[in-house]
């Protein structure tokens, strides 16, 4: 045997001879065996991106029956190519997972972490440097190695929707079983005690990249960006039950939930709450499909919002967070704003004091968006009035936010918002120069702001009130351009080679039956229908829940995108995987609300196109994913 083979396979000889561990007498390996293992393999794989340094990939798995609890990652070479493979014994199917995918997961998940980070070519080639003058440490990774294929599990793991809950059971299983955990773990020099990946894995630092790299978190964040809170509630209410420490999985859902209450305030209700227009993306209505089942005031969905973004700041104290919090308390501000049975400005005003305390800081002041910023002064004008200091540092706030690329769109909502509110101070004013400069303001903000918006209505009785004192014909509604409509239709379904179109908001039953099962299902939450389903085939992979939420396409096998120009017999052109960014850029042009932004993981961006619905990844200058998403709003 070579001294390559050795080194690879020493360990799974001493691991075999010396250690204790859980033991069964030789069994069949069976179907359910093989078939539990493969669907978790499958399942990890489809959310695992390629690793360097690999020429094969990806690893094979397979189940064998030394008689002991293990799992093993290593490589053979062919024709001088290493090809990489995994291996679970029938006692760790049994006796550690119960046969459960959950508790399986995060050992399959540990083994590939061991092949991504190539510790088996790192420990050849300490060998080569040092033979066996570190016994030790040949025979073993080190322990920052073990730690490191640990950490990389349990993020692959929750990155394909399996619980918490499964690495729990995990480790007590394997401290409980006193086994070693895969091929190169035949010594305990070196290595981490069960109790101590556990407390590493656990440790709150630990914990904060865990909880980003749940599919719920990830997803919910997805849907925070596109403005459906309704499936981003369910993300986060599973991420705070998974997690409940996560203040941040809190905040994001006394969002979402705030959000959702604000989306079915009115045109009547938001003239009895008299406030200034606040800058919260609820207060634009949807598309149909889209629109809340009841609008009005629905007070359960205020009492659950203000108590989870109460829970996020208990959280982040009783964890010594060394965090202010200001958009959770300025998300407070807004709530008691909008509470049900009337505004509570005294509350708002403590809530928007404590914001401002914590911004006096110029150095923590510094390091806020000055699109957050701006939108805190705005809505704090409501109880604090729109007097000229607030106006004049708002202005600077949002020309210095413009120059961020992006912004353009968003910038212009909120000097929409703001003309809104002047012009409404101005109308108490008597003077005529005031009203005449109120109407402008008035008939500016109906020009530029989408007619969708529930302020829009009150401004126009305002605008019609102010130009008939002033003996001008007021505007009929139709006559305001109408925002949003750009170069291009919003895209709205996805045409696949084989001829199926999926159309956002179809039901998902019926892309099932037209496309058959999906080659691989990867639960959002585990144990309910909001899934991923991946076509390989097809080059798709669709988010859905009972209606289809998202496309993404993802490799060379997705079909093309057919963009339009608004109007019957209007142009059309295509956009694909592998063109160019300076093509797609040159199509969409530079008047496009252009955003990078984070949908499925924090390390991955994406550039936004919020009003054509689409987003899109890029690799070495060309477009490497798309995702067409429910048509957000134009803002």
């Amino acid at each position: 045997m070579s001294i390559r083979r050795q080194i690879l396979y020493a360990t799974f000889c001493m691991v075999f001879v010396i250690c204790g561990g859980i033991r069964s007498a030789n069994a069949e390996i069976t179907d359910r065996h093989r078939e539990v293992v493969n669907q978790v393999f499958t399942r990890l794989l489809a959310v695992m991106e390629t690793p360097d340094g690999w020429e094969s990939w990806p690893p094979t798995i397979t189940v064998i029956d030394p008689g002991i609890a293990n799992a093993y990652a290593s490589f053979h070479t062919v024709d001088g190519v290493d090809v990489p493979y995994v291996e679970v014994t029938v006692t760790t199917i049994e006796k550690i997972a119960n046969f459960d995918p959950d508790v399986l997961a995060f050992t399959i998940g540990h083994e590939l972490g061991h092949l991504y980070y190539l510790h088996g070519h790192k420990r050849l080639k300490h060998y080569k440097e040092f033979g066996d003058k570190l016994t030790g440490i040949r025979l073993a990774f080190t322990r920052e190695q073990e730690l490191e294929a640990d950490q990389f599990g349990m993020e692959l793991s929750f990155k394909a929707g399996y619980s918490r809950q499964g690495l729990l059971k995990d480790l007590k299983a394997w401290r409980n079983s006193s086994a070693p955990y895969c091929q190169f773990e035949g010594l305990s020099v070196g290595h981490p005690s069960w109790e101590d990946r556990a407390a590493y894995l656990l440790d709150t630092p630990q914990q904060r990249a865990l909880w980003r790299s749940l599919s719920s978190f990830q997803t919910g964040v997805m849907f925070l960006e596109n403005q459906h809170y309704a499936h981003a509630e369910s993300c986060f209410r599973n991420v705070t039950e998974e997690f409940p420490e996560c203040y941040e999985g809190w905040a994001n859902l006394g969002y979402a939930l705030l959000m959702q209450y604000c989306d079915a305030l009115d045109e009547e209700d938001l003239r009895l709450l008299d406030i200034g227009h606040l800058v919260v993306g609820g207060f634009y209505r949807r598309p149909d499909s889209l629109e809340p089942p009841i609008r009005g005031t629905i007070e359960k969905l205020w009492f659950e919002a203000v108590g989870a973004l109460r829970e996020a700041l208990r959280m982040g104290e009783r964890l010594n967070v060394k965090d202010d919090f200001v958009m959770v308390k300025a998300n407070l501000a807004v709530a008691y704003l909008v509470r049900p049975g009337g505004k509570d400005v005294g509350q708002a005003e403590l809530w928007f004091d404590q914001v401002f305390t914590a911004l006096r800081n110029e150095d923590k002041a510094k390091t806020l968006d000055p699109l957050v910023h701006a939108s805190i002064l705005i809505n704090s004008g409501s109880t604090r009035g729109f007097n000229e200091d607030l106006v004049s540092r708002t202005l600077k706030l949002l020309a210095k936010a413009k120059t961020v690329r992006g912004n353009v769109a968003a910038v212009a909502a909120m000097e929409s918002a703001l003309q809104f509110n002047q012009a409404v101070a101005l109308t108490a004013n008597a003077a005529p120069e005031e009203q005449k400069t109120a109407l402008q303001m008035f008939e500016n903000y109906l020009d530029g702001m989408t007619s969708a918006s529930s302020w829009w209505p009150l401004a126009y009785n305002q605008y019609v009130k102010l130009a008939k004192a002033a003996g001008i014909p007021p505007k009929a509604k139709g006559e305001f351009r109408k925002p949003g409509i750009k170069d291009w239709r919003a895209i709205t379904a996805v045409t696949l080679r084989n001829g199926t179109q999926i159309g956002l908001s179809d039901k998902m039953s019926a892309v099932l039956e037209a496309l058959g099962p999906a080659d691989v299902e990867i639960p959002v939450i585990e144990g309910t229908n909001f899934k991923y389903y991946k076509y390989e085939k097809l080059g798709v992979k669709i988010l859905a829940t009972r209606e289809v939420l998202a496309i993404i396409l993802e490799s060379s096998a997705a079909p093309e995108l057919t963009i339009r120009r608004p109007g019957l017999g209007g142009a059309e052109a295509l956009i694909a995987l592998g063109m160019k960014r300076q093509e797609l850029e040159a199509l969409v042009g530079s008047d496009w609300d252009v955003e990078l932004t984070h949908l499925f993981d924090v390390k991955t961006l994406h550039q936004l196109y919020r009003d054509l619905g689409l987003a899109v990844r890029f690799k070495d200058g060309v477009v490497s994913e798309m995702v067409v998403a429910v048509v957000p709003l134009n803002k």
